[in-house]
């Protein structure tokens, strides 16, 4: 299992969230996502920003190399930090320990590469405003935010939305994307790449991370 980024602290923390969501299924879908993929995809969700984080920073320092003179990408190398690269840049203080290692960032990289697009592509063709822009504003957005900032911003309505919504609709209508958006990776195979080990060691739950592509499905 490849070691991330842990996902960020939910801040939004029903202990039947994922209960929730899955009986969405029971009016939308035929085929249905079990919890565990519910799970998956909602740890996705959560985890795709630093996941998109590591994506950008690989990429920045490759593009680099024309210009510097750089022939060795050496992450596992690196110690302490990653220092924002540009004003614009949303990476910040990434632990070195997390870092793309040398002998596998290629493999590592297409992988985190893979999942994150998948991801976005299936955010960004949401139909309805409302539960498009939840899943900017929470999960895939340029900025984060904190779920009752959320709330408060989509009761308000934008020229985005075409209204604004109260706090147990945009509840409602956030376990209805998710279980769409679980739905939908389910289906493409984002899914196959994220497992929850429940090995010895790990907490009653499993713990959830990628694992590794080998050289054939590079």
């Amino acid at each position: 299992m490849i070691e991330l980024i842990p996902a960020p602290e939910n801040d939004y923390n029903s202990k039947d969230d994922v209960i929730q969501i899955a009986s969405v299924y029971q009016v939308q879908f035929f085929i249905n996502a079990d919890k565990e993929d519910i799970r998956k995809a909602l740890w996705l969700l959560n985890s795709y920003r630093a996941i998109k984080g590591l994506v950008d920073s690989y990429e920045f320092v490759l593009k680099q190399q024309p210009e510097n003179g750089l022939n060795d990408f050496d992450m596992a190398g690196v110690e302490g930090a990653v220092k924002r690269l540009s004003s614009s840049d949303h990476i910040s203080n990434l632990p070195a320990n997390v870092l793309i290692a040398k002998e596998t960032r290629q493999l590592n990289y297409m992988l985190y590469k893979r999942v994150t697009d998948a991801v976005l592509h299936a955010a960004n063709n949401v139909v309805d405003p409302h539960e498009h822009m939840i899943v900017q504003l929470l999960f895939v957005g340029e900025r984060k935010y904190r779920y009752k900032d959320a709330v408060e911003y989509m009761r308000k309505g934008y020229k985005t939305v075409a209204y604004g919504i109260e706090a147990t609709t945009f509840a409602e209508k956030r376990r209805k994307v998710i279980a769409s958006l679980a739905n939908t990776l389910l289906f493409n195979g984002t899914l196959d790449y994220v497992t929850i080990d429940y090995g010895l060691g790990r907490n009653k739950e499993g713990e959830i991370g990628l694992r590794q592509l080998n050289n054939r499905e590079g």
